[in-house]
């Protein structure tokens, strides 16, 4: 069947004049692709091959050897699912640690599974009967307590801290008429278990399991969070609009947000839930895009993608991944004292943005890494204090 291009191209003029979206991009070769070949790094030495559509995970040593692999059908930042054997249960392998668990096969409702991204803690959430729930919780691979049976509480499911704190939120008893949350500290045992509000979603826990935040269950009370601790419920918080949480400031009771309208940049808030109280709000501290955030005892790592020498011989205004403009790798350190920014360093070779997105912070045995699909490095945190090897204390991008 022949195609009128003139149509074709009238509809095309038409929907961009309205403001549609451009079609899709064709295809990268003529004919049929007949074999792809991926590869990324999920964490620092181990490597995600996919090819044909089947997953391979290998983990290097220091000097690039091959020291295990296995084919993977899940892959999760602290953990992969490898692919399954009828013979025996499910099969998981820690992606940080040397570790692996085949777990039991149950019949009925497969529970829910999910580990700390430094692997330390894994959690298997399972139902032992119909409307009953569960945890055991791995720690180093190995089973160190199993938490429950609770009646469960709708669909709500574990929630877990880097530091494995993890919390629930369940049926009080069998009448199910009081909802209860349950706080676990790092080791896995119950640091407190209290009646909350009836109905809410489990937001997130505390870094040392003894406080979880809350939100009422309702779209009037969607940018409320409510802090429980053994206590009960001491206080709750607003905060708008669309919050998100980022992440725990480690060994404290502090919390970071992010709040944006549409595509505008987010504001990032710190919270004190001891004090029920907002310490600081700031925007993202560079002009361009953030990729990732990491979080350290004293200070925040934002990574942003900004434009490469900005300006009227270049342009300003600039959309990541549309318009192919070169940008430039930049880290701002941020204090967590008081949102200030303290250093920062940038790239000085241009790039195009890829369309993996797969970059992001780890923060494991008091190191931090940052990694991309292509590479990993380790940020010296005391380079940022005593500005060494690129870090400087000019916040202003080049060439601004």
């Amino acid at each position: 069947m022949k195609l009128n291009l003139l149509p074709c191209l009238l509809l095309a003029l038409i929907g961009l004049a309205q403001g549609a979206p451009p079609p899709p991009p064709g295809p990268d070769f003529p004919g049929v692709s007949l074999g792809k070949l991926e590869t990324y790094w999920i964490a620092p030495y181990v490597r995600v091959s996919t090819i044909f559509g089947r997953k391979t995970v290998t983990w290097f040593s220091k000097d690039g050897s091959i020291q295990r692999q296995t084919e993977a059908r899940g892959i999760e930042p602290g953990f992969i699912v490898a692919t399954s054997q009828e013979s025996s249960g499910e099969t998981v392998w820690g992606v940080n640690e040397d570790w692996k668990i085949t777990l039991p096969q149950r019949a009925g409702e497969l529970g829910y599974t999910t580990s700390t991204p430094d692997s330390r803690v894994f959690v298997e959430e399972f139902h032992p009967q119909h409307g009953m729930i569960a945890l055991n919780i791995y720690i180093h691979g190995k089973l160190t307590n199993t938490v429950g049976p609770f009646p469960q509480y709708s669909a709500d499911q574990v929630r877990l801290s880097d530091d494995g704190s993890a919390s629930l939120t369940v049926w009080k008893d069998d009448t199910r008429k009081t909802a209860q949350i349950v706080g676990l500290g790092a080791n896995g045992i119950i640091r407190f278990r209290v009646d909350c509000a009836d109905p809410v979603i489990n937001k997130g826990v505390a870094a040392d399991g003894s406080g979880v935040l809350l939100s009422p269950n309702s779209d009037s009370g969607q940018f409320t969070f409510m802090w429980y601790t053994g206590q009960g419920k001491l206080h709750s918080f607003e905060i708008t609009p669309n919050p998100y949480l980022v992440g725990w400031i480690p060994g404290t009771h502090s919390s970071l947000f992010a709040t944006s309208v549409g595509d505008r940049s987010p504001l990032y808030h710190l919270i004190d839930w001891d004090r029920n109280e907002k310490l600081w709000e700031i925007p993202a501290p560079g002009n361009g895009q953030v990729l990732a955030v990491g979080i350290t005892p004293g200070l925040l790592l934002f990574e942003e993608a900004e434009l490469y020498k900005p300006g009227p011989w270049r342009g300003a205004e600039w959309v990541l991944g549309r318009d192919g403009k070169e940008w430039v790798r930049t880290f701002y350190a941020v204090s967590i004292h008081d949102g200030s920014v303290v250093a920062r360093w940038q790239s000085t070779l241009p790039q195009k943005l890829s369309n993996e997105y797969r970059d992001r912070f780890l923060w494991m045995n008091e190191r931090l890494f940052y990694i991309t699909a292509n590479e990993f490095t380790e940020l010296n945190l005391d380079d940022i204090v005593s500005m060494k090897n690129g870090w400087t204390t000019n916040t202003a991008p080049s060439g601004r």
